[in-house]
């Protein structure tokens, strides 16, 4: 029996993810990073290949390996990431080994054609999580910082004295 596979249209998961989907038109190459991040936690401990497919080419080198038993596949022009899934579906000796993630209905029906099964992005996004991992010792995800214990109390304040403003502004 072939080793159980997760292929994932990548773009398709990351618009599945607010998290990253804010950050593709301003840091596409960190959205696509802290995909992978999140896909080789949630590989960890399961016997599963992950590959993940993105439409085009990386444009500069990676800065790191992808994390072991996670592949990352750049279609190439003119074929896009939904073809590349296709064909690699269609040239697979074992695609009822695979699990493809992608709300491409095109895909999809393809998939369930050579008997893989499919998960919809939003669905295998609620696995992941919602939080972003980090994405390298000198590239942390920018996140809100929490309260302070005095913004907490003027919160507090806030609310029990009829919504005005903790600076004193209504």
């Amino acid at each position: 029996m072939a080793q159980p596979r997760i292929v994932v249209d990548g773009y398709n998961l990351i618009h599945a993810m607010p998290e990253l989907a804010r950050l593709v038109g301003s840091d596409l190459e960190r959205a696509r990073d802290a995909l992978v991040a999140k896909l080789a936690v949630y590989r960890s401990g399961r016997g599963v290949r992950v590959t993940v497919v993105f439409d085009g080419r990386r444009q500069a080198a990676p800065q790191t390996r992808p994390p072991s038993g996670i592949e990352v596949v750049f279609s190439r022009a003119p074929q896009n990431a939904d073809a590349k899934i296709k064909t690699m579906l269609s040239l697979e000796k074992s695609p009822r080994s695979w699990t493809v993630v992608t709300s491409d209905n095109s895909i999809v029906l393809y998939a369930r054609d050579f008997g893989a099964k499919t998960v919809p992005s939003a669905e295998f996004a609620a696995k992941l999580g919602p939080s972003i991992p980090r994405l390298g010792p000198n590239r942390p995800v920018e996140q809100e910082a929490p309260l302070t214990p005095s913004e907490v109390l003027e919160w507090e304040e806030y609310f029990r004295k009829g919504r005005q403003d903790p600076g004193g502004r209504q």
